[in-house]
Parts: C-alpha cells; sequence; structure tokens
C-alpha cells in the first residue's frame, strides 16, 4: 500500500542524495517522516510515492510532488532526479516559486540540483502586478537569467468571452526575451509591439524594468497635442534614478509654432529634509531665449527649528501660461525659518515677488526684508486665564514708491468661562504698540510723508455663546445664539501709516465675529462695535446634517476705516449669513450670502453644489455673483457660474465635462471635455479646451492634450522615491 510521504529533511548536495535513502528498495518506498541531522542547505520534500533505484542512482517522485530549496518551491505532478549527473526532471503541471514571488510554470522542465540551470518547454511567467511572459520553451542560467523564445510579454488580462478571443489589449511579441531577476530587466530582441492584435511599432532591441522596480531609468509615458499658443506639441519624458535618494526627469517638447522647450525636474532627498527644483529654457519664434524656474525645499535643523526656501519666477509674465505650466497671478519666492516650542512659534521671513497681471511694475513690487514673527503663549492659569505675547518686525522696500519698516507688539489675556446654563464667555483684553518709519507715504490732500509714526491700540472685548440642545429620535437639533462685543479707542488708522498687508477685505459670515477684521497689522479697527447672529443645525445618525447661520455688525462710528461697498462702512453693516444641506454622501450644498441692510438685495450670492455619484452622474456647481457696489477692488460688477460632470460609464471608462460662464456678459470663459480608459495594463487620456478670454499678449486658445501609458513598460508615479 501506497502511504503519503510526510516532508523530510535529505541530505547531499543533490536534491535527493542522502544517506538514509541509500538502503531504501527499488520498489514503493514507505516512509514515516524521520528526520535526519542534515548540514544546510537542507532540502524539504513531500509526495504520495517515492522510488528510489539504488543501481542507477536515480529518485522517482509522483503524486502532488513539492520540495523547497532555499525558499525556492517546486510543485509537479512527477518528478526524477538523477543523482550521478545531478540533473531533476519534473513534468506534469510543474511550478517553480522564486523567493521573490515570481511563478514559472511549464509542462517539463530539467534542471539543476539547485533549481538554477536548466531548460523549460512550454514555459509561462507570472511577474508581479500579473504581468505575464509565455514562451515556446526557456533556458535558465545562473538562477537569474530565463531567456525564453518566441515570448510574448503583457500585463493585460484575456477575457475570453468579452468577443476578442485570447488577445490582450497589447502585448509585445520578440523572438527572445531575457529576463533578468538579480537586476530586475526585461530585455527583447527582434520585438514588435500589438494593440489589440495588430502591430503598430518594431523594435530590433527594447528593455525595461521589470514589475517589481519602483524606480529605475528610462522613459515615461508621453503626451501630444495642440493649443493655440504652441502649436502642435510632443513631450517624452525621461526619468534619471540617480540613486536611492535623488533623481531627475527631463521633457523636452518639440512644439511647431514655438521653440523646443526642455523642462527638468530634480528631487533630493537629505538626512535632514528634501528639495525639488523645477525648471525649463526655451527659445521661442522671436530668437528670444525664456524660462521659468519652480524651487522648493524644508529642511530640519534640528527638533524645534526648520528652514526653507520657494523660489518661482518667470522670464516673462505669460510664459507659464504659454507653455502649459499653469497660470498663477503672482510668483512668490520666500527664504524662511521657523521653530516651534511648546505653544510658541518663531517664523523669520523673506519675501520677493513677481506680479504677471499686465499692470504689475517690477519697479513698485515690494521686497520684504526680513518679517520676523512671534507668538507666545501661558498655559492656563488660575480661573483658565491664558496670557500671549505677539511680536512682529517687518522691513519692505520698493525701487520706487513707499517704503516701510515696522515694529510690533502685542500682550494679550483671556479669561473662558462657562455658565450653568451651559454659556460659553470669553473675556479678552490686549494692547498693541505699532511703530513705523517711513518714505513717501501718500496721504489724502497732502504731500507724502516720512518720517516716524506709530499707534497704541488697547482692546477690550467680550464673546458669548448660549447652545441649546434637543434630541428628537435619531436626529440631535442644535440652535446657538452668538455675540460679541469689542472697544478700541477710534483714529486708529492715522493717513501716515502705509496699508501693505491689509488691503482686501469682504465682510462674511467666517469674520463676522473676529475683534478685528482686518487680515494684516497696517490697519486696525477701531471704536465700538458688536456682531449678533444665530446658528441652527440638525444632524442625523449617519453623519448627515443641515446647518444655517445669519448675522450682522454693528460700529458705533461711520467713517472712512471701512472702504465703501465693504459691507461694514455703515452703522449697521450688511446681513452675512451661510446654508449648508448635507443628507448624504450624494448631496452637498452650500449657499454663502451678503444682503443690503437697507432693502435685503444681493449684493454678494455664493452657491457651491456637489450632486449624485461617479457610478451616474457627479455634478460640481459654483455660482458666484457680486454687485458693482459689493466693494470688490479687483471687479466691477460680476455673475459667474461653473459646472463640472463627471461619470464613470463603466470599469474601464470615465468622463468630464467642465464650462466656466460669464451671465452678466452672456458669453462663455472655458470650457472642456475629457475621457480616460483605464485598465490594470493601460491608460488613455484625451482633454479638449476651449477658452475665449484674453491674457495680455494670449488670445482665445483651443487645447487638445492626449496622454498613453503602457503600464510596466516604465510608467513613474511622481511620489516614487521620495
Amino acid at each position: 500500500m501506497i502511504k503519503k510521504l510526510v516532508t523530510s529533511t535529505i541530505l547531499g548536495c543533490g536534491i535527493f542524495l542522502a544517506g538514509g535513502l541509500a538502503s531504501l528498495h527499488s520498489a514503493t518506498a514507505q516512509t514515516t517522516g524521520s528526520e535526519v541531522p542534515t548540514p544546510e542547505p537542507a532540502i524539504l520534500f513531500s509526495a504520495d510515492e517515492v522510488d528510489y533505484n539504488q543501481e542507477l542512482q536515480t529518485v522517482t517522485t509522483r503524486g502532488n510532488v513539492e520540495i523547497s530549496r532555499e525558499g525556492r518551491i517546486l510543485l509537479a505532478d512527477t518528478v526524477s532526479y538523477d543523482r550521478t549527473q545531478d540533473v531533476l526532471t519534473a513534468s506534469g503541471n510543474v511550478s517553480i516559486t522564486e523567493p521573490t514571488g515570481e511563478v514559472t510554470f511549464a509542462s517539463y522542465v530539467e534542471l539543476s540540483g539547485d533549481f538554477k540551470e536548466g531548460i523549460v518547454q512550454d514555459i509561462y511567467v507570472l511577474l508581479d502586478e500579473n504581468t505575464r511572459i509565455a514562451g515556446a520553451g526557456a533556458r535558465r542560467s545562473g538562477g537569474n537569467f530565463t531567456e525564453i523564445a518566441k515570448a510574448v510579454y503583457s500585463p493585460c488580462k484575456v477575457c475570453e468571452d468579452n468577443g476578442s478571443g485570447s488577445i490582450p489589449l497589447w502585448r509585445i511579441r520578440a523572438a527572445r526575451v531575457l529576463h533578468d531577476s538579480e537586476s530586475k530587466t526585461v530585455e527583447y530582441e527582434d520585438a514588435r509591439l500589438e494593440v489589440a492584435g495588430i502591430p503598430v511599432l518594431y523594435t530590433p532591441y527594447f528593455q525595461h524594468p521589470d514589475p517589481t522596480v519602483k524606480r529605475q531609468s528610462g522613459l515615461l509615458a508621453p503626451s501630444f497635442g495642440s493649443t493655440s499658443h504652441v502649436g502642435s506639441y510632443f513631450s517624452q519624458p525621461y526619468y534619471w534614478s540617480i540613486d536611492e535618494s535623488k533623481d531627475m526627469t527631463f521633457t523636452p517638447t518639440y512644439t511647431t509654432d514655438e521653440g523646443p522647450v526642455l523642462a527638468n525636474e530634480y528631487r533630493q532627498r537629505l538626512d535632514s529634509g528634501e528639495f525639488d527644483v523645477v525648471n525649463s529654457v526655451t527659445r521661442d519664434s522671436e530668437d528670444d531665449w525664456q524660462g521659468h524656474i519652480d524651487a522648493k525645499g524644508r529642511f530640519d535643523i534640528d527638533p524645534t527649528w526648520r528652514w526653507g526656501f520657494d523660489a518661482e519666477q518667470a522670464s516673462e509674465k505669460t510664459y507659464l501660461s504659454r507653455y502649459g505650466f499653469g497660470s498663477p497671478s503672482v510668483l512668490t519666492s520666500n527664504l524662511f525659518s521657523e521653530g516651534f516650542r511648546g505653544a510658541s512659534y518663531t517664523r523669520a521671513d523673506a519675501y520677493y515677488f513677481q506680479g504677471l497681471k499686465s499692470d504689475d511694475d517690477r519697479d513698485t513690487t515690494p521686497i520684504v526684508l526680513p518679517h520676523l514673527q512671534f507668538h507666545g503663549q501661558s498655559a492656563p492659569a488660575k480661573y483658565g486665564s491664558i496670557t500671549t505675547l505677539d511680536l512682529d518686525g517687518l522691513s519692505l522696500t520698493r525701487d520706487e514708491g513707499t517704503n516701510s519698516h515696522r515694529v510690533s507688539a502685542k500682550a494679550g489675556w483671556e479669561l473662558p468661562h462657562v455658565g450653568t446654563m451651559g454659556d460659553v464667555t470669553k473675556l479678552s483684553l490686549s494692547v498693541r504698540s505699532d511703530n513705523y518709519l517711513v518714505s513717501d507715504v501718500s496721504r489724502n490732500n497732502r504731500e507724502n510723508y516720512s518720517g516716524y509714526t506709530g499707534r497704541l491700540l488697547p482692546l477690550a472685548a467680550i464673546d458669548w455663546q448660549m447652545p441649546f440642545v434637543s434630541n428628537q429620535g435619531q436626529y440631535q437639533q442644535v440652535i446657538t445664539p452668538i455675540a460679541m462685543a469689542a472697544w478700541s479707542p477710534n483714529g486708529g488708522n492715522p493717513d501716515e501709516i502705509p496699508n501693505e498687508d491689509s488691503q482686501s477685505f469682504e465682510l462674511d459670515d467666517i469674520n463676522l465675529f473676529s475683534h478685528d477684521r482686518f487680515g494684516g497689522l497696517d490697519r486696525a479697527e477701531d471704536g465700538f462695535r458688536a456682531s449678533y447672529g444665530l446658528e441652527w443645525g440638525i444632524y442625523g445618525p449617519q453623519g448627515g446634517y443641515t446647518s444655517a447661520m445669519f448675522g450682522q455688525s454693528y460700529r458705533a462710528n461711520e467713517n472712512d476705516t471701512f472702504a465703501a461697498g465693504s459691507g461694514l462702512d455703515e452703522h449697521l453693516s450688511d446681513y452675512v449669513g451661510r446654508v449648508t444641506v448635507a443628507p448624504n454622501r450624494y448631496l452637498d450644498l452650500t449657499y454663502r450670502y451678503r444682503l443690503s441692510n437697507e432693502d435685503f438685495s444681493a449684493r454678494r450670492n455664493q452657491v457651491t453644489a456637489s450632486a449624485g455619484s461617479m457610478d451616474t452622474l457627479r455634478i460640481n456647481t459654483t455660482y458666484v455673483h457680486f454687485t458693482d457696489d459689493a466693494g470688490s477692488e479687483e471687479f466691477d460688477e460680476r455673475e459667474e457660474f461653473y459646472f463640472q460632470a463627471q461619470r464613470q460609464f463603466s470599469e474601464y471608462w470615465s468622463g468630464r465635462a467642465y464650462g466656466r460662464y460669464d451671465i452678466d456678459q452672456s458669453d462663455p470663459l472655458e470650457y472642456g471635455v475629457g475621457f480616460v480608459y483605464e485598465d490594470e495594463c493601460f491608460i488613455f487620456d484625451g482633454r479638449i479646451r476651449r477658452t475665449f478670454y484674453r491674457d495680455q499678449d494670449l488670445g482665445e486658445s483651443d487645447d487638445f492634450i492626449f496622454r498613453l501609458v503602457f503600464k510596466t513598460l516604465g510608467e513613474f508615479e511622481s511620489a516614487a522615491g521620495l
């Protein structure tokens, strides 16, 4: 009777060479799984049946054969080992699993005893990420090289029921394929790329990393298209993996209407931080050199301090938009150092700006060197009171215009209190000193001022809110009245103080209850002011909710502290509020508004909404409207609508369409559409865009952009290696 052979450890340099087996008869072996002490490396095997021929020095195993040596596992129906030749043959459902996870399937193999040399018939290799190589036969050498004849390579799944037979979406056919498992490369000779079975590209030699490689030098996915600014273009990136800590990507781009563009990205990670430098250069159609740089670095000094930089510059205002590097309105270069210790924060900055709008002038653009900040906060003391200290120093200069040098200090004290009714009150006291040394400050109906100026601003404020909560079944409703009152002396904004950091202001639901609603230090809210409002919300058990807020502010003095149309230029401000409806993940709607305090007419309206799901249709919309008396310093009356629709049509296909429309002028501003196909082995990304506005010397444009990615042939993830 044949018994199941349990795992045994065998001696010798061959697979079944052992003194323990020398006494076995040539008939069927029956073992009990006894273990013989062996030197390394050991070999483990199991089978239903084992025959040992002492005269021929051969061992044959049959039925569910499993052999393991040095991390390699061989499975087969039948395995024979010739001790004199140190040759192993296996047939029937053969598979060899490598320590790296690579699996080789075959109908017949003939290998050396250590599995490192041999030949294979009807080979099928399964690599990482389900990538496959198949061939008529193969030769294995050195334990690292697998040479496959008449081979086919593809990471694509084969679906027999999709009407395409057994042809994958794309594959590479080659007369010879060499897989080097040590260097992790796949080399092809006499190869052709087939898409849906149709040959589209031939090359006598080709190489790419195998799917286990996450970073290796080589060509990346190309992109091509056409824009009205540069004509047709083609970009072919090349990735250079310099070492484990740094890499570089070269992206040459050929254009038909402008000169060729060379863009580079260099990235490096250090023990103390990392940095990234992106730059480009070209010689345009007017034979002028153009380019840009965008660099960023962050570095740790010690557990408390770090420093960093941002460097952004372009040769001309429309360069970035023209060549597709983005369309910012300003480029900011910054050198900084900052420290965190306990509840304190310290920072030192230097800034250089390049404005990209048509009316921006380098001579009047400020340089900030330095800007010093400190914020300190004590631990809660008696009754929970907190003491704060803020210091700020700034030096701002221009080639033409106002120069300003400022030193500010603010000391504050806060005392929170929670009442027996659940009401929350906070008392705040502070005093701020601002000292300026200025030159060429413009003043109303007076000559420019140069010299020293300053102010001393005490502040007293109290905040109060009282939430009322009620449970209504599975829902919880919260109603919270809120109030704030603050006082500072009048006359806190003399003409001699230039306004550099507080020029943009808009009253909204976010800053309604701020003690000082200016964003910077050059302007300060003065006099007595108070704000009141009401918040309401209802919250469901699954996270859905609906909330609303409504409020108004009062100022005792009606002066020019806030500009006309800002919403705070009268005793009673405009009404501001917010409504949010988000009952589930399929709907999220927010409406923000500012209404006139006289007739409730809308001065600002903003609606953002997301509805639907990607499986059916996901729509995102934004509506913005503000009147010409709404206090905007950048635009006159404006009314715009933006929408974006997305849908996942199938497992692999998705689409996106978007548009921006000027309702006030009844003109479209921009629209576009794009489709993406992505499966386990291929990406197609196509986009079409049309713009109707002018950007200085750039007029209306039509853009066509396409990208093809054959996965595992050098596709690169931007986060790899960093």
